[in-house]
C-alpha cells in the first residue's frame, strides 16, 4: 500500500502555481505553492460539517478554509489544506487548479 499525490501546475503572470492532493481513508490532504520546492503554509483543517480551524499562519487563511470547505464537503472527510502563496497571488487561480485535481 501506498500514498499517491496528484499534482498539477498552471503559470500565472510568469509563476508557476502547483497544487497536490492525497487522499486518504479518512481525510484528504491538499497543498498549494508558487515555485519548483514544496513549502508548507498557512495549515487549515477542516471537518465535513464545513467547521474548520487554522492551525498555523494566517496570510493566506481566507483561501484555506474556501479550500478546506469545498475538499471536505466534496469527500465527506477531513480536509488538511497548506497554502504557501505569494503575497497579492490571485485566489481565483488557485480555486480553478483545485477543481482540476478535484475532477480527477
Amino acid at each position: 500500500m501506498s500514498l499517491i499525490f496528484q499534482t498539477k501546475s498552471v503559470t500565472v503572470d510568469e509563476q508557476t502555481l502547483y497544487g497536490s492532493m492525497g487522499v486518504l481513508e479518512n481525510a484528504v490532504i491538499v497543498f498549494f505553492w508558487v515555485g519548483e520546492k514544496p513549502k508548507l503554509g498557512s495549515l487549515t483543517a477542516t471537518l465535513p460539517d464545513k467547521s474548520g480551524s487554522q492551525l498555523l499562519g494566517d496570510r493566506d487563511e481566507v483561501v484555506s478554509r474556501v479550500i478546506g470547505d469545498k475538499v471536505a464537503s466534496k469527500y465527506d472527510r477531513i480536509a488538511l489544506v497548506s497554502t504557501n502563496l505569494p503575497l497579492g497571488f490571485e485566489g481565483r487561480e488557485v480555486l480553478r487548479l483545485l477543481n482540476e485535481l478535484m475532477s480527477e
